[in-house]
């Protein structure tokens, strides 16, 4: 009897100790589950941060850049190396537009010029257009100029960013005549303009300051603003002050001198643009509202005049 008993405790321990260790495995396996599955969310929630960041960048930067720098190996060849030495200044001055290098923006107008030529060559198969020696010409004229399209994209991008910083220039000199005034250096000054402006001047500064941070002197760092702008007004600012600091001259004087003089160029090109109004106001007239005019006066006479003509 007391045989059985133990042999009873031990299997009811044994069958215990067995359904604590089920208990046991099972909790570590749903643990292992939960981790599993925390885990993989986050995989997952990385996966997706990352597809929303790429998606949410610009399709010129997902979709154009990559294609046209695959492009760029097929006509990165038609442009000599003093031609890209060109074209990577000219997009420096034109503010880095989306960040686009030389040989991207080179893969651009070839997927222009690609791009305008199929659709033409398209349009041409569907009309069964013939394909004579002059239709072949002028594919070609219609591609070189598809080619060149970009190019006159670029120069309107320079030619706005040169006016904006050309306008913003005299506002930009008084501020730093008042701050150097106000006993600030000429570093501080411009501190104080990239600060309180959002413009295409104020980002320039806040370059020419990093450069002198990054170990430049002030007349490299003035000078490389002015080769990025290719503004005539930056670059007489530039030298002004520069032959200021190496013959010892208050730079505050020199601004103020560069700010009168900027303010008098400044209204001087909006006489200039408002003497040029009437003659730009006569192609509108002469071609747009005088035949109007001579259509509305003249038109119920002319019934009159082709039946006394007719009469005679």
């Amino acid at each position: 009897m007391l045989m059985i008993i133990l042999l009873s405790l031990m299997a009811t321990a044994s069958a215990s100790m067995l359904f604590m260790a089920v208990l046991a495995t099972r909790r570590d396996k749903q643990l292992n589950q939960r981790l599993g599955l925390y885990l993989a969310g986050e995989e997952l929630a990385q996966q997706v941060t990352l597809k929303e960041l790429e998606l949410s960048k610009p399709f010129s930067e997902r979709v154009v850049l990559p294609l046209a720098q695959r492009a760029a190996r097929l006509f990165v060849w038609m442009l000599p190396q003093t031609r890209m030495n060109v074209l990577r200044q000219r997009l420096v001055m034109a503010g880095n537009p989306s960040n686009i290098q030389p040989t991207a923006f080179v893969g651009v107008k070839g997927l222009v010029m690609m791009l305008t030529v199929g659709l033409v060559l398209v349009f041409a198969y569907l009309t069964h257009y013939p394909a004579t020696f002059f239709n072949i010409l002028m594919l070609g004229m219609l591609a070189f100029c598809a080619f060149a399209l970009p190019d006159f994209w670029l120069s309107r991008l320079v030619s706005q960013r040169q006016l904006a910083i050309t306008n913003a220039l005299p506002d930009a000199l008084d501020l730093l005549v008042i701050a150097n005034e106000a006993g600030l250096s000429f570093e501080s000054a411009m501190q104080e303009i990239t600060s309180k402006w959002d413009n295409e001047l104020a980002a320039e500064f806040s370059r020419a300051l990093s450069d002198m941070r990054m170990g430049q002197s002030r007349r490299e760092a003035l000078a490389g603003l002015g080769e990025r702008t290719g503004v005539l007004d930056v670059n007489t600012f530039v030298s002004a002050v520069n032959q200021a600091e190496s013959m010892g001259v208050s730079v505050g004087r020199v601004l103020t001198v560069q700010a009168e003089e900027l303010r008098v160029k400044r209204r001087q090109r909006a006489q200039e643009r408002a003497n040029q109004a009437p003659v730009k106001m006569m192609i509108p007239l002469v071609f747009l509202i005088f035949p109007s005019i001579f259509a509305v006066l003249l038109g119920p006479a002319v019934p009159d005049l082709i039946t006394s003509f007719g009469g005679l």
